[in-house]
């Protein structure tokens, strides 16, 4: 999934920058596929934060120390760390990092209210606060009695992997709360080497309104006969010639209304729809670093031909509960060949189908871990398409029986309990 840098303010000093390039590097190792959002000069009530690590087991502040050697302290009084030079007398780095970790809590907590109101209120305060020492940095036995004071730790860069794993925060961070952090906090992306901001995704323009052929052509006729009527008026004799032909061209316009209104009203995606939906999604793609998928049209005949089985029988699933019709028992019918790998995601909405549904199934498929798994996998080709409300997108894998991870149908770009999903 990748680090993003999220800041409150610019990093000033190098020794910060280099003990953040080297907490990356170390976790960037453990959380390949998960999202780690890295949060440097974080502002708070009482100072600022060094840095922040957002992962799926909740926030960590870290305090950055530029110092290596025999650490020394307690919960009271002074500390000092003694190097190679002699002891450096620091302020109480416990108290420190007990006030900054309250301030985080108390800054979150509207925060939490208001978008992440899953997480029970008193798990926050399992947060973690420890001190990020240089590497070679000891912390004797016999100090502080980490086993009561939970939330605390003295770390460097040789065992701050091990003790992230014993995080218990009791609950767990999904992508869209990461992002409700950073975007409650008013933090800027930026980019760590170059410290530029990473200036946001273009939004895509809302296609312009356009007449259909039909449409033209009625409109084309209308005027037609506002000027044969203002002849027939102005021009004596002109009424019997044009009488003559008027049933016929009216027979003429309305075929070319009927044909107009089928244009307008929609009930399923056509493949100008899919084929805008793949540009979309690639877009999204192209900006994790993937190669996009193309287009395909057997892929477009059997996420259609799905959609409209679900919103047939009524149902949200990958397998028709009463026909046991699924993609992978549809494929060949398709032309897709047995000896490659078909994988469907689902999307529902109550509403039926407006305009823009295939770019909103992307949008909540994106933003649930396993579904943006499946849409970002080495496809050979795909499509997307809606009927009524109910979409499927259908990817192709050049590869037989791939062992696909789960992921689960979405409805009204949320997630549903209790679903089954069947692997192609």
């Amino acid at each position: 999934m990748g680090i993003r840098f999220f800041r409150g303010d610019k990093i000033r000093y190098e020794h910060e920058y280099r003990q953040i390039r080297e907490i990356v590097r170390i976790i960037s190792r453990e959380f390949q596929k998960e999202p780690v959002y890295v949060l440097t000069n974080v502002l708070v009530a009482n100072g600022q934060l060094d840095c922040v690590l957002l992962t799926r087991n909740g926030p960590l502040i870290l305090e950055l120390k530029a110092f290596s050697g025999e650490i020394h302290g307690i919960e009271n009084g002074g500390w000092e760390v003694v190097t190679g030079d002699g002891p450096i007398q620091l302020p109480n780095l416990f108290l420190q990092a007990k006030n900054h970790r309250q301030d985080f809590v108390d800054r979150l907590i509207p925060i939490f209210r208001e978008h992440l109101t899953h997480i029970p209120g008193n798990n926050l305060r399992k947060m973690s606060s420890w001190l990020y020492f240089c590497k070679g940095s000891t912390y004797p036995d016999n100090q502080i009695d980490f086993r009561r004071v939970k939330w605390f730790r003295v770390v460097t860069a040789e065992n701050l992997l091990e003790s992230m794993r014993f995080i218990d925060s009791g609950y767990t961070l999904r992508l869209q709360d990461m992002d409700a952090i950073v975007e409650g906090l008013h933090l800027e992306e930026y980019q760590f080497e170059s410290g530029r901001p990473v200036l946001p995704r273009p939004m895509i323009a809302p296609k312009r309104f356009r007449l259909s052929r039909g449409a033209v052509a009625a409109l084309a006729i209308i005027l037609l006969l506002i000027g044969v009527l203002a002849l027939m008026y102005l021009v004596p004799g002109a009424r019997v010639a044009v009488m003559s032909t008027f049933s016929g061209i009216g027979a003429v316009f309305s075929g070319l209304v009927q044909e107009s209104g089928r244009d307008l009203i929609k009930s399923n995606s056509g493949p100008a729809d899919a084929q805008d939906a793949m540009i979309y999604l690639n877009r999204i793609r192209i900006s994790e670093g993937l190669a996009p998928v193309p287009y395909d049209e057997r892929a477009f005949g059997l996420a259609l031909s799905r959609s409209a089985d679900m919103a047939a029988f009524r149902y949200l699933d990958y397998t028709n509960p009463e026909t046991g019709s699924s993609a992978r028992t549809l494929k060949e019918q398709f032309g897709i060949p047995e000896n490659r790998t078909v994988v469907e995601t689902a999307y529902g909405q109550w509403n039926g189908y407006t305009y823009g549904i295939e770019q909103h199934a992307v949008d909540a498929w994106v933003s649930d871990e396993g579904n943006r798994d499946r849409l970002f996998a080495p496809y050979s080709g795909g499509s997307i398409a809606c009927t009524q409300g109910y979409c499927s997108f259908i990817g192709i894998l050049d590869i037989p029986d791939a062992d696909i991870a789960p992921a689960a149908v979405l409805e009204n770009a949320m997630e549903q309990e209790n679903t089954t999903v069947e692997e192609f």
